[in-house]
């Protein structure tokens, strides 16, 4: 009787198929494992939000969105939430384009020193503005004491004039650099043919301008109804979404009705992104046609320049002024009170170890967001595989999205196993890691559309594999987006106060939390303390930044190649 014999491959014969599955799919599966971070710690937590909005312990329920719609005052605080961020759109879209109009068109002396004090808020917390505020115009305020003011800052006016304040450059840059590409020599034609300065703005620029103005109204409005810190601080009595969330979470335990104040916080946002989307969409703005144009275009007339001086030196001189104080108080026992030099605000060990903190936990999400946002650049871009618009579109999504709606959905989502993070420092990395994911994404895509492919072709037709090719091709020439992804997300997230107020544990403090904290209880002193010396973090992260950026000859703010 013959005895049957089996037959084993040879492990080495395994290994080899393997290895060669692994290389030719690499991407695909790099995009799958991207992907599900992304679902684990983008889309759930907001998942979890809305499923929360809609439960109760006896199932699925709308008696809390029927409590919101039937309550006077959440109807009130939506009301005061859009009308905020309507007019802070409209104000800020209006100077950032009086100021970019100024940096592009207006007299060579002034074009850099505007620039400049317009961009100061990009390197301070958005809540400085509302510290400016008080010392200048609280109850025991320099200005309200000198002109002896019945004007009280805190309510609804303030908030709209620190929100003002704080995010005017994200308007003028988006117009800038839009300006900036347009042809000058469309305004010289029209001019050469008798229209007036004016009617060139209203007819050709402010048309032409159209994509930039939308994209900035969109990030302002965004922006605007979901700041936390100048809300809180300076609101009063005076409802609004964002900070009514916070006391429902963490003053009431009410955890519905968190969940639905923040829905209703979604819901503008994705309103707002698609009507920006349908008013673009089939539209052409061609702006740069490839053929020389003037050097410098013709000066403003004086019926232009005029109120676009007023409206600019206004803005800039209350930016300017609004860190002066700030500074002041930095040094000051109680500025416009007690106007003794101390440096105890400074020296204060609580808040140098709140930074401390903060500087440990920007750093671990700089790390991961740089790392996460080059592979997702990369499989976004060479990636051949159905769904990559989609992975792209929830990459950005954390970026629109209100900080405070995805703080809570951290705070339900991974409060419970298997992904049970709260209390530690990790769930305050990646929430900052994939709320700030975008620019290290967008960095990342727009170097790589400056590569040509066919290098990594070749490189392969050389016998190479691919993590040799991604390894010794593709990540030194992608390096620059990953220092520009690491230092933005390490600035962004050291200033960050909406969604990581609801994630700090006792006894682990970040030092945006220190900062609102001490703002509440009336220390001016400390909380300008501590700002400023988040400020100087912030600038010497410029500084590296911007010394890349001339010795890599790479700006994240163009994208080639598209």
């Amino acid at each position: 009787m013959a005895k049957a014999e089996s037959y084993s491959v040879p492990q080495s014969n395994v290994w080899e198929r393997l290895k060669t599955f692994i290389n030719a799919e690499l991407i695909n599966i790099l995009a799958a494992i991207l992907f599900l971070l992304l679902a684990i710690f983008l889309l759930y937590p907001i998942l979890a939000v809305l499923i929360k909005s809609i439960r109760d312990p006896q199932g699925l329920t709308f008696a809390y969105y029927l409590k919101f719609f039937t309550k006077g005052y959440y109807f009130q605080s939506l009301q005061n939430t859009l009308l905020l961020g309507f007019i802070n759109t409209v104000i800020c879209l209006v100077v950032g384009f009086c100021l970019a109009y100024l940096t592009t068109r207006g007299p060579l002396v002034l074009r850099k020193p505007l620039k400049i004090i317009s961009m100061m808020p990009l390197i301070a917390p958005p809540y400085l503005f509302a510290i400016s505020l008080i010392i200048l115009f609280g109850r025991n305020g320099i200005l309200t004491k000198a002109f002896a003011l019945n004007w009280s800052i805190y309510g609804f006016t303030g908030v709209v004039v620190a929100q003002t304040l704080a995010f005017i450059p994200l308007a003028y840059l988006m117009i800038e650099n839009t300006l900036m590409s347009l042809n000058p020599n469309l305004e010289e034609s029209a001019y050469d043919l008798g229209a007036s300065e004016g009617r060139i703005i209203r007819t050709i620029t402010i048309p032409l301008l159209t994509p930039g103005i939308l994209k900035a109204g969109l990030l302002v409005f965004v922006m605007t109804i979901a700041e936390f810190g100048n809300a809180a601080i300076l609101g009063g009595r005076t409802p609004f979404l964002a900070p009514d969330t916070y006391t429902m979470i963490i003053g009431e335990a009410d955890f519905e009705m968190g969940s639905v104040l923040s829905v209703i916080l979604i819901i503008p946002c994705i309103i707002i992104f698609f009507l920006h989307n349908y008013l673009l969409t089939g539209k052409k703005f061609t702006t740069i046609g490839g053929k020389p144009v003037a050097s410098e275009p013709r000066k403003m007339t004086p019926l232009v320049k005029i109120p676009f001086l007023v409206i600019g030196f206004t803005a800039v001189f209350a930016i300017f002024i609004s860190f002066g104080v700030v500074l002041m108080a930095s040094f000051t026992k109680i500025l416009g009170v007690k106007n003794e030099i101390v440096f105890s605000h400074i020296l204060n060990f609580d808040s140098n170890r709140a930074i401390y903190n903060s500087i440990q936990v920007s750093l671990i999400a700089a790390l991961i967001g740089a790392i996460i946002g080059t592979l997702l650049a990369y499989v976004i871009v060479r990636g051949k595989f159905f769904g990559r618009t989609f992975i792209e579109m929830v990459s950005l999504s954390g970026f629109a999205l209100p900080g405070t709606v995805i703080g809570i959905g951290y705070l339900l989502a991974f409060n419970t196993p298997p992904f049970k993070l709260t209390g530690g420092i990790m769930i305050l990395a990646l929430n900052c890691v994939f709320r700030f994911l975008a620019v290290g994404v967008e960095a990342g895509i727009s170097k790589l559309h400056q590569i040509n492919i066919e290098i990594e072709e070749a490189s392969s037709d050389l016998g190479a594999n691919f993590m040799t090719t991604f390894y010794k091709i593709i990540l030194p020439i992608m390096f620059p987006a990953f220092i520009a992804g690491f230092i933005y997300t390490f600035m962004t997230a050291i200033v960050s106060l909406s969604a990581v107020v609801f994630l700090v544990s006792p006894g682990f403090e970040l030092a945006a939390v220190k900062i609102f904290d001490a703002a509440v209880y009336g220390e001016i002193g400390l909380a300008s303390a501590t700002t400023m010396k988040l400020v100087a973090i912030v600038v010497l992260c410029m500084m590296i930044l911007n010394y890349l950026t001339k010795k890599t000859g790479f700006d994240i703010t163009q994208k080639k190649g598209v």
